[in-house]
Formats: C-alpha cells, structure tokens, sequence
C-alpha cells in the first residue's frame, strides 16, 4: 500500500468510526435498546474478525489463561465499558456532542499516564489537556434546539472518554507487541458476553425475534461499515502511516460524526459548541504528537 493510499484509509476509516453515533440514533428510533445492540453489534463482529484472522494467521488466535483475564478486564473496565455508556449518551445528548466528548480520551490517557504510571507531564501534555477542557466547557454549555443535551448525556459522554482511555492506557501497558486485531476480537467477544449477561440480569429482552426488517439493517450496517470496515482500514493505513501521524489523521472522526448527524439527523451545532469541538480536537492533536505519551496505535472509536 502507498503512503497516499494508507492516508485515505485512515481517513475512510474516520469516517466510517462518524456513522455510529447516526447509525444507533437510527436504530433507537426503530425501538432498538442500547444494551441488546450492543450484545448483537459486537458477537457479530467477533466471529467475523475471528474468522479473518483464522484465515490469515490462525496461531495467532491462541491465547493464554493469563490473556484471557487480561482481555476479559480490557473488556469490562475500558472497551466494553466505553461502548455501554457511548450508546447509552445516544439517548440523552445528541450524536454530535457525544462525538465530541468521547474524544476527551486522549487528554484523560495522558492525565492518568501522569497519575498512575509516573509518566512525566510534558508541556504538550498540558496543553492538550487543557485545550480538550476548554473545548468541552464550550460544548456542553451551548445547547440549541438542534443539538440537544442532557446532564445524563454529558456525564455518559465523558464516560465513554474515561472507559476508551483505560482500555488504551491497560492494553498498551499488558499486551504490547500483540495483534490489534486479535486484540479487538477477543475484547469484543467478552464484551458481547458481558452485555448478554447485563441483559439477562437487568431484564432486558435480548431477542432480536421483534426487530422490524429495517433495525436489522441498521445492525448490518453498524457491523459493517462503523466496526469491522473502520477498524480494518485503520489497521491497514496504520502500517504504511505509522502510529502517530495515522492517529492524528483519525482525529477527524467527530467532524464526519457532526456532519453525518447533520445531514441525516438534523442536528446542528451552535457556534460556540463548534469552537468547542475545534478546541477538543486540537487537543486530541497535540495529545497525539510524537513523544506526547499517548499510546501508540489504537484505534479511534468504541
């Protein structure tokens, strides 16, 4: 692949990441519930990046009893957590805002780098994190009737940032070296048996028997084009790139996520909510520059 091809894969990649906050407003307005969504979302997506890796390098599907544990954690207290409370701010704030708010991720892995791995706090990490809450101050206090918020929506927002920067800072520090894509297959696995289980517990119906024709595509196409494609993609330029300049490439996901929700949603930003995510995401930039602690190579959406 060449280094122009990678750059439009990445950024092919960011767009597709864009669709899933529209995708699953979509699909809330078909009756679909978080947690069953997600359930389905990620035992599809499993099997069928298994089933690529089986093909490409099928010893590397191995794992250990101590991956397990490890993948099992990486689920529940980062990625699978991450996408719980993503989905979940979908019913309360608008997929523009939350796009927003979950890419406070990179500022809070270089707060909790500071905090728990004694890892110096450079003065672009500073930066970063500042700008990143000065972007999310503007954007949660400007609310127009088109880009609508809840308190619950912004608190699960942050908490979508909070869960994908422990899943970045965990598997970075407890599986280097290892397979993005095993990664990501065995951490949606758990998750998909995770929220079965939440659904059982909580009394969700987990059956997709009532789903009408159009929620069932509205899954294909969450599995397909914001998860397996994106990640596929991002994964591929990701080789020619390399990590830093491929994830600052993938920074524009939430500019495609506010443009799609524009256009198929309806929901505008106000002027100081767009200075807001322009703030965030310079933030996100300067987080993801070379030598600024964030990890190195993962991927840019739950």
């Amino acid at each position: 692949m060449s280094r122009r091809l990678a750059l439009v894969a990445v950024i092919v990649s960011a767009a597709c990441f864009g669709t899933l906050g529209v995708l699953a407003s979509l699909a809330y307005r078909q009756g679909m519930q978080p947690l069953p969504l997600l359930a389905w979302r990620f035992a599809l997506v499993s099997v069928l990046m298994g089933a690529y890796q089986a093909l490409k390098d099928p010893a590397a599907l191995i794992a250990g009893a101590k991956d397990w544990w490890r993948y099992a954690a990486l689920s529940i207290t980062g990625y699978g957590a991450a996408s719980v409370c993503y989905f979940f701010a979908l019913k309360h704030a608008s997929a523009s805002i939350v796009a927003v708010l979950l890419y406070t991720y990179p500022a809070i892995v270089a707060a909790l780098s500071a905090a728990f791995l004694h890892e110096r706090l450079t003065g672009a990490r500073v930066g970063a994190i500042a700008l990143t809450v000065a972007g999310c101050a503007f954007v949660v206090q400007a609310f127009s009737p088109g880009a609508r918020a809840e308190v619950a929506g912004i608190v699960l927002g942050l908490g979508a940032g909070l869960g994908y920067a422990v899943f970045n800072v965990l598997s970075y520090r407890w599986l280097p070296g290892r397979s993005r894509l095993v990664l990501m297959t065995y951490t949606f696995a758990v998750s998909a048996v995770a929220i079965g289980a939440l659904c059982v517990l909580t009394g969700t119906d987990l059956s997709p028997a009532g789903w009408s024709p159009a929620a069932w595509g509205l899954l294909a196409a969450i599995v397909a084009v914001p998860t397996v494609a994106a990640v596929l993609l991002y994964l591929g330029g990701i080789r020619r790139l390399g990590a830093s300049q491929a994830a600052i490439v993938s920074t524009t996901e939430p500019l495609f996520t506010i443009a799609f929700a524009a256009a198929v949603l309806g929901e505008r930003l106000t002027a100081s909510q767009a200075i807001g995510a322009a703030l965030v995401l310079a933030g996100v930039a300067l987080a993801e520059m070379r030598g600024s602690g964030a990890p190195p190579d993962e991927l840019a959406s739950v």
